[in-house]
């Protein structure tokens, strides 16, 4: 029996969040692929990335949003676990883009023992 899972996300930015999952290791496919689960089930998805183990998570574009899928049976720790990891490096990348799309440069960056992440911009006139 499948356990796919939905995970309605604040993402929106496909581009953006390969990129998100490339900076924290993964190699994610994208296009129309599939997410592989339990006893080869699967769902379409817009980027997946594929796990050895053969439980799959991927995202799918539905009226604007990206949506997690993932099979829970075969899935380390939880989804929303993930999801939060994820979703911290795509607002990295948000923020950039933004702070470049107004013409600041990004000079410098820093974590945080708790690991916020500060971004220096400047402009220069």
């Amino acid at each position: 029996m499948s356990h796919f899972t939905r995970i309605r996300t604040k993402l929106r930015n496909l581009v953006l969040l390969e990129r998100a999952l490339r900076d924290l290791g993964y190699v994610p496919s994208v296009g129309n692929v599939r997410v592989r689960g339990w006893y080869g089930e699967s769902r379409r998805a817009d980027l997946v990335v594929q796990q050895p183990n053969g439980y799959d998570f991927g995202f799918r574009l539905v009226d604007g949003e990206l949506v997690m899928l993932a099979d829970v049976y075969g899935f380390r720790g939880t989804p929303a676990d993930l999801l939060g990891t994820i979703s911290q490096r795509y607002a990295y990348h948000v923020c950039r883009e933004q702070a470049e799309a107004q013409g600041f440069q990004v000079t410098g960056e820093t974590v945080d023992e708790d690991g916020t992440i500060r971004l220096v911009v400047e402009r220069y006139s």
